[in-house]
């Protein structure tokens, strides 16, 4: 199976040349999303063997993965990693494995399917609960990590995603989105770092309340279309 893994990346020049590296192990294409950055995010990533799609400024996440996943055609895994280095590329296959099976449609990957681990600061854990809760009371999913960026889904189901939110909201979008169209969603385990970077720009409370908005919003657009 045709299998690409998509980074949306900002200023990620420390960390992407080793995302799209080991990366490229498990799959047979990397495509970076360089969103606007202002250092040498492009240069690293084509070198380490990814193809490059660069915004001329910061358009925001869901945008990126909007600009990616309309690339995607003829791929039959499509995944989507962060940039930052936070997500480690050596649990692709546990991402796709179910996709191969017939198991699921979109597989999500939890850093909290077992819970809070010890070294999830407290901000996280509190605001992160509240968001997997709009999300699954909205959606009618039942996920335990709504904001991972780290996720497969099978090249056959692009077609019902439709990136309305620009930012971090996205990924709540497209939980609704795959919901919305009974597709299956299956999570998996994974690991994750707290000690890298983050191209955010906003802090921890404001994004949070943010996408919280978004959910709602996105939730009382899909009803009045009903």
């Amino acid at each position: 199976m045709k299998s690409i893994v998509i980074v949306p990346a900002l200023n990620e020049e420390a960390a992407i040349g080793q995302i799209v590296e080991k990366s490229l192990k498990y799959v047979d294409d990397v495509l970076v999303i360089d969103d606007g950055s202002s250092d040498n995010t492009s240069i690293i990533a084509e070198k380490s063997g990814a193809r490059v799609i660069k915004h001329p400024t910061n358009l925001g996440k869901g945008v990126s993965l909007k600009d990616a996943f309309s690339e995607v055609s003829g791929y039959d895994i499509v995944v989507t990693i962060d940039g930052d280095g936070q997500h480690n590329p050596d649990e692709i296959p546990e991402l796709i494995n179910p996709i191969k099976e017939s198991q699921a449609d979109l597989v999500n990957g939890s850093r909290y399917l077992d819970g809070f681990d010890e070294e999830t600061p407290a901000y996280r854990r509190v605001g992160q609960r509240v968001l997997d809760i709009a999300t699954n009371i909205t959606s009618g999913t039942h996920v335990t990590d709504s904001q991972s960026g780290f996720r497969a889904f099978n090249g056959n189901t692009i077609k019902y995603y439709r990136f309305r939110d620009t930012g971090f909201g996205i990924e709540s979008e497209m939980l609704a989105d795959a919901a919305e169209h009974d597709l299956k969603i299956m999570e998996v385990p994974i690991t994750v770092r707290y000690d890298v970077e983050n191209s955010s720009t906003k802090g921890p409370i404001t994004h949070g309340v943010g996408v919280l908005m978004k959910i709602v919003i996105d939730k009382i657009i899909r009803t009045l279309r009903r």
